[in-house]
């Protein structure tokens, strides 16, 4: 009996370690909150306001004039600087003029030193002439030249080097002019020759009686 009893604890014994119940194993699963993708777009930048666009010319003259029964007559000043002045002669002389006076800002009312300019541009033609084209070829004897006075350093008269002028008499008292030329300040010990250019229409009526 006692050998029975022995024999039915070892198997009740044998029987809870095996029906023991195994560690289940957890799955930890982590959850993370996606973040969505969000384009963020800076802030455009504002162009900055040209304020050189606030500035226009103080004052503006336009003379384009012509000349009967005359001649033009370079002279060299104390200075070095090539003049040019319209004498009595036999020929028909084209005289342009333009000034312009310091910038202003419309604005503020600030005045850009240095900001203003006068150029000049003549030459001459046969009085008995209805219509010409003068061509680089006919420049020297047109004695057509070109001045700019400005706070550029090279003032004075300079020489028209190429380029064409055309001219019309369209009533018996004013011309059409148009002229696209480029005008040369020579070459010294600082500098190659140095070209300019400049474009011209307009309608020249007699110059004003003195």
């Amino acid at each position: 009996m006692k050998n029975a009893t022995f024999l039915f604890l070892f198997i009740w014994l044998f029987w809870s370690c095996s029906i023991s119940d195994a560690d289940e194993e957890t799955s930890i699963i982590e959850v993370v909150e996606e973040t969505p993708n969000v384009e963020v777009t800076p802030e455009e930048e504002t162009e900055e306001e040209d304020r050189w666009a606030n500035f226009v010319h103080s004052s503006m003259t336009i003379q384009p004039y012509y000349y009967p029964t005359s001649e033009i007559e370079y002279v060299t000043d104390t200075n070095g600087t090539l003049e040019g002045n319209i004498v009595e002669g036999n020929r028909l002389v084209f005289y342009y003029y333009e000034a312009a006076g310091e910038k202003v800002d419309t604005i503020t009312g600030e005045r850009l030193a240095d900001s203003g300019y006068l150029i000049e541009f003549l030459f001459a033609i046969d009085s008995d002439k209805t219509e010409f084209k003068l061509e680089k070829e006919n420049f020297s004897a047109a004695f057509a030249k070109y001045k700019l006075k400005s706070n550029y350093p090279a003032q004075g008269y300079y020489n028209v080097t190429d380029g064409i002028i055309e001219g019309e008499k369209i009533s018996d008292t004013e011309w059409k002019i148009t002229a696209n030329i480029i005008w040369t300040i020579p070459a010294d010990e600082d500098h190659e020759d140095i070209l300019h250019d400049f474009e011209l229409s307009s309608n020249f009526i007699p110059a004003p009686q003195e």
